[in-house]
């Protein structure tokens, strides 16, 4: 079975004088719900790529993750803040040897232990001596963005590409009275 598919440039010139007669107060609503939607889907592409690649679960990073649309300013803001994210917060787990973080692996002679402040974490001895100790981290999800800005643009680039042209004319089909 094939499918045929005929497109033809009036076709385009057509839609485009349609768009140009729509009121500007249409217009405008439309491609601020349009861009509202398709800023959603790009929000949650970004996050999904992230928790992929920092090998974190998805609502983690989704925890971090901010997107933004100014339809007064026509922009959009995607923004992923975040800190070293703690081995303990990832499901750390005390051993005989150390420490085991699903996903991380072992951490050989590390302990878990809570502060007296309250905080709780996996730590280990910088050398021989009880003391110091530091901290061990997981991953940071913003730091991934900071540095391959390329993966996640591509991500973008793809869902506005492939869903905002034709969210705009869903949402102006919307909007036209009946």
């Amino acid at each position: 079975m094939s499918v045929e598919l005929h497109v033809y440039a009036s076709d385009f010139e057509h839609l485009a004088r349609g768009i140009a007669r729509l009121p500007e107060q249409i217009k405008a609503k439309a491609a601020a719900r349009a861009m509202r939607r398709v800023s959603d889907m790009v929000k949650t592409r970004i996050v999904r790529r992230n928790a992929e690649r920092v090998d974190i679960p998805q609502s983690r990073v989704r925890a971090l993750t901010t997107a933004h649309f100014n339809a007064g300013g026509n922009s959009y803001d995607t923004i992923v803040r975040s800190n070293w994210i703690s081995l303990y917060k990832l499901g750390a787990t005390q051993t005989a040897k150390g420490v085991r973080v699903r996903m991380r692996g072992s951490y050989k002679s590390a302990f878990i232990a809570e502060m007296g402040s309250g905080h709780a974490g996996v730590f280990k001895r910088q050398g021989k001596a009880r003391l110091p100790i530091r901290e061990l981290f997981g991953p940071n999800p913003a730091h991934d963005i900071t540095n391959n800005p390329d993966v996640y643009l591509k991500v973008m680039a793809e869902v506005i590409e492939q869903y905002l042209m034709p969210r705009y004319l869903h949402e102006v089909e919307n909007l036209l009275p009946r």
